[in-house]
């Protein structure tokens, strides 16, 4: 390495080995001056950056112990992990000054190294950089702790691993021998995430370029590995995977890639294989924090065969199965140098976790396959791994029954194809206390909790199933809460059913309410039974209406195992299947956005089993002015492609960028994605608008009613208009206010508005509750 060689790498800044010796010396001296030396601990609360690397190295340099913090953390977690840590001095990014100030420590801002920056012309003090990055140029030696990693376990608190230079300099130096040789090394993880430290480490042992990226989208990373210096090695957790292929279609990266380690929680089988074919070099792992990070490496040349492994030990690595069942399935132990020197403040959790005969326990359940590769087939039985987040149901169990309607409540762990596992709620209610509902839960949840930790869904339960004594029977809820479906839940425990259809298809429903007259009610392209909860809710407590709110085929627990365009006529029968499943002679047809294609459909096909219609902005395409008609054609052609090429994932971004632009989908969170994300299926069966028959709309008799949102896209009011002239005595109903998206954002409106234009039509009796109703605004 040259001291003229790059070193890093951050958007317009580029730090040359020798610049950036100095820029660290620089740091060091800022945090001498400010207190920090050797034996005391500086806590880092910064995303990646070339100043947040320099203070890293700086903290080793001065024998300090750095604790890296995530910058996802609530404020209360923060003041957790700070109590926990007791950091002297907290070092902190721009824009984070007053989460840092909050801690209670003295603070440092990355905006006064900046703007103090100088670089000083001198010799490189490390010439591999390793010294800089892991302290061994420090007095301390290696055995001194050098870093703390937050961790979740199965506590109610995280604990803080510590990690010694020797541990983080044994780790560095494994990987550097299993892994091809590196040009250079792209960061798309955190600092607070010991897989994002370990690629720190790692370009430092070996004196290659660090690329930072401020943002780690997968347009931005493949950007990244094109650009020179041509970074060869990256690390990513698997739903950076899934949108690296989604967004490339597939196609393969730049050939100076030589490794994408794979790892930070389950993997599945079948992205290996799908990123494989695509001709991307990855490498799947497993590690734990204790273990200074990855312990296992499946070399790409491998990975096609044995795509369910995590491949074999690292060099110095040891792995055993401790008491192996007749499977040969046990808990996984290791011994490594890089083992952690315990927990902070801990020491009966420390002693809990090393074996009698010195062996590191993991916590997680695995065999080994007769030439010598793990296969890790459980997270530790509580955990949680979110997108290579560690989540402690105990944590999040803590926060809810904090709420006054929670009674009792128990976290656990539900597949999921995005993030590999979500946490999700069972939940028994206090007798005295309405339902608070899931909005109401997930706020509750996200002032006190990371994002990554809130639940995706929300079940209520009589009771938790528990030992006799006491004790949550966790593999029973989980089985309960995760039958294998990897969708999203519905509502409730209570009140599911399925049909049988033709071919093998079972299409989900449930039931809510128990009024005199059944309803239907039906979804968009991209939603769920389960995100109509609050509406069919809302509906059910006027008294008047049972309401069935069903998966169609494509969505939430509907899957279908051959995904395909559907006809409307299909959809149209499998109502008719589940009117005479409930023993219903007609019903009334409520539909959301392709929802209310379905209920029109419906009136038009089945009149003698449709009582009435109310549809919120159908897009009903043969309708549409010929531009729009085209825009639909081109959404249908585009996600049909995106579904054949890259799954649901790219179908469902397709479709909705197709119908909504751009920032329709770039706009949503991570969190909104990944649920998306996983409803492509529906989209991609809907999204051709199969079999519709406008000449059969003048046959429905009857009492339709068409709504629109005034902040919805402007194609929806036109259509709506030509489907009031089509069907006779049809009316047009505006709402002020509202988005398309409103029955899953804003359901309570609607909700009123559907009453309302169902008593208008002589439906249903007024008065069985008190309404706010909106003025029926009729249009010709």
């Amino acid at each position: 390495m040259s001291p003229d060689g790059l070193a890093i790498i951050d958007g317009k800044t580029r730090l040359t080995w020798r610049e950036f010796d100095a820029h660290i010396d620089a740091a060091a001296a800022w945090l001498a001056t400010n207190g920090a030396g050797s034996g005391s601990c500086v806590a880092l609360l910064a995303p990646a950056s070339a100043d947040a690397i320099a203070v890293l190295h700086a903290i080793a340099r001065i024998g300090a112990v750095a604790a890296p913090l995530g910058t996802g953390l609530t404020a209360a977690e923060l003041a957790a992990a700070a109590a926990m840590i007791e950091p002297g001095l907290v070092v902190c990014g721009p824009g984070l000054e007053a989460a840092a100030t909050a801690l209670g420590r003295p603070v440092l801002s990355l905006v006064d190294l900046e703007a103090g920056r100088t670089y000083l012309d001198h010799p490189l003090r490390a010439p591999t950089g390793l010294d800089a990055a892991t302290g061994l140029d420090a007095a301390t030696g290696l055995d001194a702790p050098a870093t703390i990693v937050l961790t979740s376990g199965t506590t109610s608190q995280p604990r803080a691993v510590v990690l010694s230079a020797g541990a983080l300099a044994a780790s560095a130096s494994s990987w550097s021998s299993a892994l091809p040789i590196p040009n250079g090394w792209l960061l798309t993880l955190g600092l607070g995430h010991v897989a994002g430290l370990g690629v720190v480490w790692r370009a430092a042992l070996a004196g290659v370029p660090l690329v930072i990226l401020d943002r780690p989208r997968p347009q931005e990373i493949v950007a990244a590995l094109s650009a020179a210096p041509f970074p060869s090695h990256v690390s990513v957790v698997p739903p950076q995977l899934l949108r690296l292929l989604d967004a490339t279609g597939d196609a393969p990266p730049p050939e100076t890639v030589r490794a994408i380690l794979l790892g930070g929680g389950p993997i599945r089988p079948a992205l290996v294989s799908r990123a494989i074919e695509a001709g991307w070099p990855v490498v799947p792992t497993y590690g734990l924090s204790e273990a200074g990070s990855g312990v296992t490496a499946l070399p790409t040349a491998d990975a096609a065969a044995h795509a369910d492994t995590a491949g074999r030990p690292l060099p110095g690595v040891s792995i055993r199965i401790s008491d192996p069942d007749d499977d040969g399935i046990g808990e996984i132990l290791v011994q490594t140098p890089a083992r952690f020197s315990g927990y902070l403040g801990d020491s009966i959790a420390t002693a809990s976790a090393i074996t009698v005969d010195d062996w590191l326990r993991t916590g997680d359940m695995g065999r080994m396959d007769r030439d010598g590769r793990l296969a890790v087939l459980d997270r530790r039985t509580d955990r949680i791994v979110r997108g290579g987040e560690n989540i402690s149901p105990m944590e999040v169990e803590a926060v809810l029954l904090a709420h006054p309607a929670v009674a009792e409540v128990a976290i656990v762990a539900r597949r999921d194809r995005v993030w590999g596992q979500v946490p999700v709620a069972a939940i028994v209610l206090r007798p005295d206390v309405d339902d608070p509902g899931d909005d109401a839960l997930s706020a509750h949840c996200r002032t006190r909790l990371a994002g990554f930790k809130v639940p995706a869904a929300f079940f209520r339960v009589d009771a938790l199933p528990k030992t006799p004594g006491g004790k949550v029977r966790r593999a029973e809820l989980r089985s309960e809460l995760d039958p294998g479906a990897e969708s999203a839940a519905v509502d409730t425990i209570s009140g599911r059913h399925e049909i049988a259809r033709p071919g093998g298809v079972r299409l989900a429903y449930q039931t809510v309410g128990d009024g005199p007259i059944p309803m239907l009610l039906l979804h968009g392209a991209l939603s769920t039974a389960g995100q109509l909860g609050r509406l069919a809710r809302a509906l059910a407590a006027s008294g008047a209406l049972t309401v069935h709110v069903i998966d169609r085929r494509g969505s939430g627990r509907s899957r279908l195992a051959d995904p395909a365009p559907v006809q409307v006529a299909t959809h149209v029968d499998d109502l008719g299947a589940l009117l005479d499943a409930e023993a219903c002679p007609a019903a009334i047809l409520c539909g959301m956005s392709f929802g209310g294609v379905v209920a029109l459909e419906f009136a038009a096909r089945l009149p003698e089993r449709a009582l009435a219609v109310v549809a919120w902005e159908p897009p009903y395409g043969p309708l549409a002015d010929p531009e729009t008609q085209e825009a639909f054609a081109r959404v249908a052609a585009a996600t049909e492609r995106a579904h054949r090429t890259g799954g649901a994932p790219a179908a469902a971004e397709t479709f909705l960028r197709g119908v909504g632009g751009d920032g329709a989908w770039d706009r949503l969170t991570d969190r909104a994605q990944a649920f998306l994300a996983d409803e492509g299926d529906g989209a991609y069966v809907d999204a051709g608008l199969l079999g519709l028959d406008p000449s059969r709309l003048g046959s429905i008799r009857v009492p339709t009613t068409i709504l629109t949102g005034d902040a919805s896209k402007p194609f929806y009011r036109p259509i709506a208009k030509a489907l009031v002239e089509q069907i006779p005595g049809a009316r047009l109903v505006g709402l002020p206010a509202l988005a398309h998206a409103a029955s899953i954002t804003d359901p309570a409106p609607l909700a009123d508005a559907v009453i309302a234009a169902l008593v208008a039509a002589g439906v249903i009796e007024p008065g069985l509750r008190e309404l706010e109703r909106p003025s029926l605004e009729s249009r010709p």
